[in-house]
């Protein structure tokens, strides 16, 4: 069996991977890139677990001029003077941010540790600002050299506080005033770079650093954070070889590197930060499946996005709307204190990403990037859609399986549907009573049990409501609310939905179904093959 590496699942310490010996993907070039370019302020936005931290740990360990670490690496051919600068670290994803005392708890407890270093008297009661402004001076007054200031999650704070506006108000003034000597001491800076998972904006806490170099859609940064499919077939083409004979052995079967692969693909790769719409795997779930030695959900479990799936709720945005949005350059600009429009947010934290660009209109087609997304994002909406019902998906999941396996017809399979949703509680079905309810409903069922489920696929004469594809059938679910089952079904038919699959091969069915407004569930359906 091909030799299975260590990955350093966790590690964010660019100096562990190195003595530790654990794989790493070699991003020094951007480093080297980025310290050359005439510009000093940087700021980069990821979606979380993309190496962002890694990525800022790097840039330390370089400024530092630690080049023992970088042999062999991109940056050591590159670089030619090795110089030593006084770095200042502000790592905020560290802390929690639920009132200002943790604010200053936390932040203040990076600025102790910089006064102690440079022999500043602690300044407790000073704020943030004049902490760090005199921090930077001492650093270049006692080393000679300008300062580098790395913000790891510059948003942190602000995101903590979503939910509590004057609190996140008050927050917002305090890293204002944190950020403020990034432009007010330039003359003793050499470099300056800030993460975060929101996009950057001029009206936000920055509004007096105007002159940051956004990274976040460059595409001569795209790859800077995940894996790109080039450094997947190249530098971990051993491991996939690895993980090809690991999960052979578990499904009891031959798999070979282009099955591993393609199923790397549809699982984790999809992400795009650029109009050039190059690949990104998330890096994450990529190491988790060679460290397990078995390809799952691995980034989605790391983080239930509770408040965006309540964003949604509130915007009345569900799980099928999010297949195919448009959107330009500007969707993306929004502040962090303003968030009330989901798509940002989405795209931001990776539950979006940007499947197409047309260079005419100048707007992007978004949608889910991969299926691990796909899926939990699915069986996370579901929870909120059925918070008191969900012991019902694994008796769905039983009923969705034996239909799959041809243990029950079809209509079987309805009928555990009708009575699924007729369990629902009154709370939940009684919130926009309307066939998208129940459209969504069953949608992010499916969604959650890994169905080859799709909404609103376009056709020459319209959306069809649900597309549930299977092994040896395809299935054209049309919803009524307090109409008729034939009359969705003759909708199907009339407008000839199935034309869209004229070429696959499999046969094609009609489905009306028909949503009760006194019972709450299926009324009726009506199927018929095409």
């Amino acid at each position: 069996m091909a030799e299975k590496r260590g990955y350093g699942i966790g590690l964010q310490v660019f100096s562990d991977f190195i003595e530790r010996e654990a794989i790493y993907v070699d991003k020094t070039a951007y480093v080297y890139k980025m310290a050359h370019t005439k510009g000093k302020n940087f700021f980069l936005s990821r979606p979380r677990r993309f190496g962002k931290s890694l990525l800022v740990d790097t840039l330390k360990c370089y400024f530092e001029g630690r080049r023992e670490l970088f042999s062999g690496l991109a940056i050591d051919a590159l670089e030619k003077e090795w110089v030593e600068y006084p770095v200042i670290r502000l790592d905020l994803s560290s802390g929690k941010y639920y009132d200002l005392e943790c604010v200053y708890s936390a932040i203040g407890g990076i600025m102790e540790y910089y006064e102690k270093r440079y022999g500043l008297p602690i300044q407790k009661q000073e704020k943030l600002g004049k902490r760090l402004t005199d921090i930077i001076l001492a650093a270049h007054e006692q080393t000679g050299r300008q300062a580098v200031v790395l913000i790891d999650e510059y948003d942190a704070p602000m995101l903590d506080s979503i939910h509590k506006p004057e609190l996140q108000e008050q927050i917002r003034e305090r890293m204002r005033n944190l950020f403020s000597p990034l432009k007010a001491q330039s003359e003793h800076l050499r470099f300056v770079f800030l993460t975060g998972i929101s996009k950057f904006s001029q009206l936000s806490v920055f509004s007096e650093l105007n002159n940051l170099n956004i990274l976040t859609f460059d595409p001569e940064y795209e790859g800077c954070c995940g894996i790109t499919e080039e450094e997947l077939t190249t530098q971990l083409r051993p491991d996939i070889e690895w993980l090809a004979e690991a999960m052979g052995q578990l499904r009891h079967r031959t798999m070979g590197y282009d099955e591993t692969l393609a199923e790397l693909k549809r699982m984790y790769d999809g992400y795009h930060f650029s109009d050039r719409m190059t690949d990104i795997y998330n890096p994450w779930s990529l190491f988790y499946a060679f460290e397990k030695g078995k390809i799952d959900n691995y980034w989605f479990g790391t983080g239930t996005p509770s408040s965006l799936i309540n964003l949604l709720r509130v915007r009345q945005l569900n799980l099928p709307d999010l297949e195919h949005i448009e959107a330009d350059m500007e969707t993306f600009d929004a502040p962090t204190e303003q968030i009330s429009d989901p798509v940002p947010a989405l795209f931001q934290s990776g539950y979006l990403t940007m499947k197409s660009y047309n260079y005419e209109t100048g707007t992007y087609t978004l949608g889910f990037p991969n299926e691990e997304v796909y899926r939990g994002f699915g069986r996370s909406l579901y929870q909120y859609f059925t918070p008191e019902y969900t012991g019902s998906r694994m008796r769905m999941t039983t009923a969705f399986n034996d239909f799959r396996l041809k243990r029950t017809t079809f209509e079987q399979f309805l009928e555990a549907v009708r009575k699924w949703y007729a369990g629902i509680p009154y709370s939940i079905t009684n919130r926009n009573q309307n066939e998208q309810l129940y459209q969504s409903l069953f949608y992010s069922l499916m969604a959650g049990m890994g169905a080859d489920v799709h909404a609103e696929e376009q056709t020459s004469d319209g959306r069809m409501d649900i597309s549930l594809k299977m092994a040896d059938a395809i299935y054209i679910l049309e919803f009524k609310y307090g109409k008729s089952a034939e009359e969705a079904r003759l909708q199907v038919e009339r407008k000839d939905y199935a034309a869209r699959f004229a070429a696959d091969g499999r046969p094609v069915y009609a489905v009306g179904l028909n949503i009760s407004q006194d019972r709450r569930t299926i009324e009726s359906y009506d199927v018929a093959k095409k």
